[in-house]
């Protein structure tokens, strides 16, 4: 049976660790693009290579479903896709570049 001196204590762990996680920076998405070497591959704004499709209107040819697919799993949508996948980002990484790509529109 809990008592309400451990329950406040347990409460106050949880807000502190809450509060830690709020300290850590998001990554910015064209920052992470860069570190991730899309741009060796795909143009945006007429910067970048020429190997790939352009991201210029990608958030506008793809749904924000396709774009969270092509991501991770980028042979789903393009079985010869050259592009390696990056499921292996964490979820919040991968959620900035699916965000990022939606608004190239």
């Amino acid at each position: 049976m809990s008592t309400p001196a451990a329950m406040g204590l347990a409460l106050a762990l949880l807000l502190a660790c809450s509060g830690l996680g709020a300290q850590v920076r998001s990554p910015q998405a064209p920052e992470l693009a860069q570190s991730l070497g899309c741009f060796a591959c795909h143009a945006l704004h007429g910067r970048g290579g020429r190997l790939a499709v352009p991201l210029d209107g990608i958030g506008a040819r793809l749904t924000p479903e396709e774009l969270r697919t092509a991501i991770a799993f980028p042979r789903r949508l393009h079985p010869r896709a050259k592009m390696p996948s990056y499921a292996y980002l964490p979820p919040v990484e991968q959620e900035v570049l699916a965000h990022f790509l939606e608004s190239q529109k």
